[in-house]
């Protein structure tokens, strides 16, 4: 039976949200070709893992399952990224940058979108039918907006790292970046206020683990008060700190960020992996 895990679940988003945003960072001229390298070799490392993780990641572990079923689906997308990713880092580690940049984003392009079919297809394999009911609808987006959260952090928190050996670079592709986390961040609160209106009605578990009566208690509170308050509260400030120049400052900013933002994440994808709780 497909069950991608926790980690592997993470390793995918992060990956998925990740590559996709990086595509739009060609915008900003002054963006070295060390950063671009950095996030290809990052990104190659977590979809390996990610695929390590996952479930069947051999293709006779695929073929005497059933290679038509969606679980199986992701796998072999995320296996064909992963082959798109490798032909991105040959193109951005060698050859002239100004000849390969455009063909860069072509190909970085291709291998965000095969990794985000593979996370659609896993996000199908998890849900009991495909019917756009409240509770398929809420894990959709929970999934979504967790990929470009993660990616999004990882990100800015490395793109903050250039300023400190590059001070002169503008401040425009932190700035980007920064926002767009601020505003993936405000979407994953949003959707986690509907989710626990929904667990409140329809799970006693869920009542018993806000009460801090079971031991899932420990998950829902960690991604409250660290994934969810904590990451609304620190993204801000980022973004502040950001504006105010101090790059240094917020690159410890992102840092915290990233922590409580990857925290939060896992215990979402725990609850609702192993429990069945969305939060």
């Amino acid at each position: 039976m497909f069950h991608p895990g926790v980690f592997g679940t993470l390793l995918l988003e992060t990956s998925a949200g990740g590559l996709y945003l990086l595509s739009f960072m060609n915008r900003f001229d002054r963006v070295s070709r060390t950063f671009y390298r950095l996030h290809g070799t990052i990104f190659l490392i977590l979809s390996g893992m990610a695929l390590f993780f996952m479930g069947p990641t051999t293709y006779t572990g695929l073929l005497s399952e059933d290679y038509r079923h969606v679980g199986n689906l992701s796998v072999l997308f995320l296996t064909a990224g992963i082959l798109v990713l490798i032909l991105y880092n040959v193109i951005v580690y060698f050859g002239n940058w100004k000849n390969q940049q455009p063909r860069s984003r072509q190909i970085g392009t291709v291998a965000a979108l095969l990794h985000l079919i593979s996370l659609s297809c896993l996000i199908l394999a998890l849900l009991p039918d495909w019917s756009p009911s409240p509770k398929n609808l809420l894990v959709v987006f929970s999934f979504l907006s967790s990929a470009f959260l993660l990616g999004v952090v990882l990100l800015a928190m490395n793109m903050g790292h250039f300023y400190l050996t590059n001070p002169t670079l503008p401040i425009e592709p932190l700035l980007f970046l920064t926002r767009i986390m601020v505003w993936v961040m405000f979407f994953v609160s949003g959707v986690t206020i509907l989710e626990t209106a929904y667990d409140l009605k329809v799970s006693p578990d869920f009542a018993q683990a806000l009460k801090l009566e079971s031991f899932q208690g420990l998950y829902v509170w960690g991604r409250l008060l660290l994934g969810i308050i904590g990451g609304i509260v620190i993204s801000v400030l980022s973004l502040k700190t950001v504006k105010m120049h101090a790059t240094q400052a917020a690159t410890g900013l992102l840092y915290v960020a990233l922590l409580f933002i990857l925290f939060g994440q896992a215990f979402s994808g725990f609850l609702f992996l192993e429990n069945g709780i969305l939060l």
